[in-house]
């Protein structure tokens, strides 16, 4: 009996571990990584290295920012294999507290690329129904950390979230850290990435409810 709780308490244990640790996609094409810049929580992470169309092996490479010698690697962000054309693989297990860092690729090789890890991050709620979000207008603090959680709360089909500089709506002009993860299906939600705002007046709807433009404020 002993033997069996214990084998239940390792199994809760290792579910426990895993759901605390998110993985972060990030791909890499010739002399580039995809994704520019990345903000996330503080936290335990996985990031999971994708070669797209590079010719040979890459790798990644995570810093504290400006620190850029073999010393000041962070070692568990080394990637577990070297990743081939096509091809992904996962780092270890990344214990991120809140601070500045910078990512890239020797290998590749790419520029370095900022990524901000903020200790805490506000969660915006906001619901969908068809045609419309239940929350008509919203009020933020530039400087603050948030993330976009969107509900679908009756629309049939499945919804997203965009996010604009108020009457700028052509797609160069969303602001992708804003999209959701994935899409969102009846009764499910689904958060954006980790964003900061600077002051000003922006606009959010979704084209595939679709809904009108709502104004969302970010003051100082």
């Amino acid at each position: 009996m002993n033997k069996i709780l214990t084998v239940i308490a390792l199994f809760f244990s290792l579910s426990i571990l895993s759901a605390q640790t998110q993985k972060v996609d990030l791909t890499q094409s010739p002399g580039i990584f995809e994704t520019t810049n990345l903000a996330l929580a503080s936290g335990t992470y996985q990031f999971n290295i994708i070669n797209d169309g590079v010719d040979h092996e890459v790798g990644f490479v995570l810093v504290p920012k400006g620190k850029y010698d073999a010393s000041n690697h962070i070692k568990t962000a080394y990637v577990q294999a070297p990743v081939a054309q096509g091809k992904s693989s996962l780092t270890s297990e990344v214990s991120l507290a809140a601070g500045e860092y910078e990512y890239f690729c020797p290998l590749n090789p790419t520029p370095k690329y900022s990524l901000t890890v903020h200790d805490k991050v506000e969660t915006v709620r906001l619901k969908q129904t068809p045609g419309a979000f239940t929350k008509k207008n919203v009020t933020l603090k530039a400087g603050t950390a948030y993330q976009f959680e969107i509900t679908n709360q009756g629309v049939d089909h499945e919804v997203g979230f965009v996010l604009v500089p108020k009457g700028q709506y052509e797609m160069s002009d969303h602001i992708p850290a804003a999209y959701v993860t994935s899409p969102v299906a009846t009764g499910t939600n689904s958060l954006s990435k980790v964003l900061t705002l600077e002051a000003g007046e922006y606009e959010y709807f979704c084209p595939l409810n679709p809904t009108p433009k709502y104004s969302l404020k970010v003051t100082k």
